[in-house]
């Protein structure tokens, strides 16, 4: 909300500097983003007279004008058509810089010179009208400063209003906590009504069909009234406060919707069918026309004022075409209402229309302070547009407010603030904020808060408003006393620092993708359809089909990330989320929660260079990031498994994830119908995924060195040919249990599958590291060991050496 610090000032004194009272604001919870100067840059343009007017000779739109700047006269060239001999005029002479930078020239315009510029007040920067020159009072001298003649020099504040805070956005809400934070007097606009009409009740009626809605309306009327342009005070206070002047009457309910937060609407009271107002709910289908020309299809939710046959507003929304002040408006019906905040914002957002008048509506406007505006507004109209008041206002409120009464103990507030604060000043903030306070004891308050403070209702809120007027840097600074806890860190979370370190530590980049997925990702991924991943979790208010399900799998959001990471031409990708998934499971009202590390590399593993040519990531990568990752969380005995049935996978090339027996996650090449389902355009796309519940349950314990070995180590190889589907890791386990706690270490360090093997075979050399812990190995015993070995793979594989 933006507003004048010279509107404010009319409602309380204030003795600070802008800035000062930014900081003030802030301090009590109403942020002010923003301060702008304004009226500024004006010092050097004069008023002028203007003697004498006569057409351009050259040209039909264009008049020269003999002006008297107090020093001298000159001719001015001017196109505007409000030009009056006799008339008092903004004048910049050569050299006057504006404030948008022009800087005026005289110059010669169709062959007449124009020393200097006649200016509009859009020019000066005062409002956006630019209609004609700004007329000043007569009452000046020619050539004394701007300034002098319109004190305009003015500050800005934009303040953020928080929702709970309706009451300030207005000035006199905003002037209201500024005097109670500085201790000064608030001064209260007094309208003055002089009532010369006929009796209102003679004129029209109020029927409330929707009290809910409606809990009050109010309507006052005035007649005869003269319809024209605001007086510049009053355009130059809305145009600051970014409103857009129309006429002295709709400015008005403006006006006063800024300066004490009650909207208003007018009506032409000639255009309301029988002269009558119904507040009543929309039909279904109706359909209406606002006031900026859009049709809008109605239904139940939406509240509507209407006159005896029609719709002409939407309650607290936006009025109608068929009813608004035109030019040949002489009667208006002013109404002053409050509507219910949660039927406004409904309608607000049902018909896509958001107003200053709905912003304070649907946060709750002062339903104390209805009649209080309309005398207000209606006041301000007589004295702008003439017209006799109707004696009396109509006020529909068939049941009035009650505000609450709400005990503060003092002991407890102390308690909750750490402070020391007494009962008397206590009652002298809350009193500062125009709240009713009564002493219960030595040690509680009895308070009942005004109307406009919709967001007063428990003894906690009074409680704050107490650190707002004593000043939160006035609370005292303490630490909190913390026990430690007895239990330790949840593992989960131990593991989950440390396995973001370890994936970073390997070039991955951590994403967090929404929980919210399609319910389409399981097709995507090839699910069958007794699989888990299709054991979805459904919302029951969806934003977006496609985000109507809670994902099974972390996988849907990695390959969602990739094609957007591909549609901005970045295709070497090594991408990781650590994150929960969440299954329905039959007979329970919660979904299954587990924890999984996902990761995903794509594109190049290796640029060209003068060494080395490039290569693209293929299997071995994405399992040498599984290895590093396990290793790195120490553990050291799993097994890679191969599986041709996971969703999502090539099963040519995937594998499970096996330690202890138990699997722990899976990786392999994205399948074809995966990469096309999520139009990936890439040759392919690697993936793993880690069970954390899983996997904590196979890291060890405690981590502890274990000393170098003082002996040597014995190498010894093995060259077998075997069946083409047995895999390595089947030898490797038969060389562990044969080798026992001499085997020290077995890696694969050939792989052998060309055009001299039969093709149902392959050959696998293994290098074996034997080193005893107690001494230096015997030759001869190792040799022993070593058969045994061979002969332990022959029986249990069928596999053979290989010669030569």
């Amino acid at each position: 909300m933006k507003l004048s610090l010279n509107w404010l000032q009319d409602y309380v004194d204030i003795e600070m500097s802008p800035d000062e009272l930014g900081q003030l604001l802030t301090m009590t919870g109403l942020e002010v983003e923003g301060i702008e100067a304004a009226g500024n840059s004006l010092e050097e343009i004069v008023a002028a007279k203007i003697l004498a007017t006569k057409p351009h000779m050259e040209a039909d739109r264009l008049s020269l004008c003999q002006v008297d700047t107090g020093r001298e006269k000159v001719q001015v060239v001017c196109s505007a058509p409000n030009l009056e001999e006799g008339a008092m005029v903004p004048l910049a002479l050569p050299g006057v810089k504006l404030p948008d930078g022009t800087i005026v020239k005289e110059s010669l315009i169709r062959g007449e010179t124009s020393t200097g510029m006649l200016l509009a007040e859009d020019e000066m920067g005062l409002t956006d009208d630019h209609s004609g020159i700004m007329i000043l009072s007569s009452d000046y001298s020619p050539g004394i400063p701007l300034p002098s003649v319109l004190p305009v020099s003015d500050w800005v504040f934009d303040v953020d209003i928080t929702p709970n805070r309706p009451d300030c956005a207005s000035v006199i809400g905003i002037a209201r906590e500024i005097a109670a934070v500085t201790g000064k007097i608030l001064r209260r606009p007094e309208p003055g009504v002089e009532e010369t009409g006929p009796d209102i009740k003679d004129l029209t009626s109020i029927t409330i069909d929707d009290s809910s809605g409606c809990p009050r309306y109010a309507a006052g009327i005035i007649q005869d009234v003269a319809l024209g342009p605001s007086p510049f005070w009053m355009r130059y206070r809305l145009y600051l406060s970014g409103i857009r002047s129309i006429n002295n009457i709709v400015d008005v309910t403006n006006y006063v919707m800024l300066e004490m937060g009650q909207p208003l609407h007018a009506f032409d009271y000639n255009r309301l069918k029988e002269n009558r107002i119904v507040v009543r709910r929309a039909r279904e289908g109706e359909v209406f026309s606002t006031l900026d020309g859009e049709a809008h299809a109605l239904n139940s939710e939406i509240l509507m004022i209407c006159d005896g046959e029609r719709a002409v507003a939407v309650a607290g929304i936006m009025g109608g075409l068929n009813s608004e002040i035109f030019a040949g408006t002489r009667h208006v019906l002013l109404e002053s209402a409050f509507f219910d905040p949660v039927t406004i914002r409904r309608g607000s957002k049902r018909l896509g229309l958001s107003t200053e008048a709905s912003y304070r509506f649907e946060r709750g406007a002062d339903i104390e302070g209805v009649t209080t505006a309309l005398k207000r507004a209606i006041s301000l109209i007589s004295d702008l547009a003439g017209g006799k008041i109707s004696r009396g206002f109509i006020d529909n409120y068939p049941k009035p407010y009650f505000s609450p009464d709400i005990k503060l103990r003092v002991d407890r507030t102390n308690r909750i603030l750490g402070t020391t604060i007494s009962l008397d000043d206590m009652a002298g903030y809350l009193k500062a904020l125009g709240m009713e306070v009564h002493n219960i004891n030595e040690h509680e308050l009895k308070v009942k808060p005004p109307s406009f403070r919709v967001d007063i209702t428990r003894e906690a809120d009074l409680i704050e408003e107490v650190a707002r007027l004593s000043g939160y840097d006035n609370i005292p600074v303490t630490a909190p006393s913390i026990r430690p806890s007895e239990e330790g860190e949840a593992p989960e979370l131990l593991l989950r620092d440390k396995a973001r370190s370890i994936m970073t530590g390997l070039g991955f980049t951590e994403i967090i993708t929404y929980s919210f997925i399609s319910p389409n990702s399981a097709d995507m991924l090839g699910a069958k359809e007794e699989s888990p991943l299709r054991s979805f979790v459904r919302l029951m208010n969806p934003l977006t089909v496609d985000q109507s399900v809670m994902r099974t799998s972390l996988v849907p959001g990695l390959l969602a990330t990739v094609k957007n990471n591909i549609l901005n031409q970045e295709k070497e990708l090594k991408l990781f989320e650590w994150g929960k998934i969440f299954m329905r499971k039959e007979g329970e009202q919660l979904p299954v929660e587990k924890a999984f590390l996902a990761a995903v590399m794509t594109g190049t593993y290796r640029q060209k260079t003068w060494y080395a040519d490039e290569r693209a990531v293929d299997f071995y990568d994405i399992k040498g990031a599984v290895e590093a990752f396990l290793k790195g969380l120490g553990l050291q005995e799993f097994i890679f498994q191969r599986d041709n049935a996971l969703p999502g996978y090539d099963p040519e090339i995937s594998s499970r994830i096996y330690c202890s027996g138990s699997s722990i996650g899976q990786i392999g090449l994205v399948s074809f119908g995966t990469m096309e389902a999520y139009d990936l355009q890439i040759e392919n796309a690697y993936l793993f995924e880690l069970d954390i519940e899983a996997l904590l349950k196979n890291l060890p314990g405690i981590k502890k060195f274990e000393p170098f070995t003082k002996f040597p180590a014995v190498y010894r190889d093995i060259s077998i040919i075997i069946k083409r589907q047995l895999e390595s890791h089947e030898i490797m386990e038969v060389i562990k249990q044969e080798g026992g706690e001499l085997i020290e270490s077995v890696r694969v360090f050939d792989l052998y599958e060309g055009e001299k093997m039969d093709p149902s075979k392959k050959a696998l050399a293994f290098r074996i590291c034997y080193r005893s812990k107690q001494g230096t190995l015997d030759g001869s015993k190792m040799n022993q060991l070593h058969e045994s070995i061979i002969k332990k793979i022959r029986q249990k594989t069928g596999a053979r050496l290989r010669e030569g």
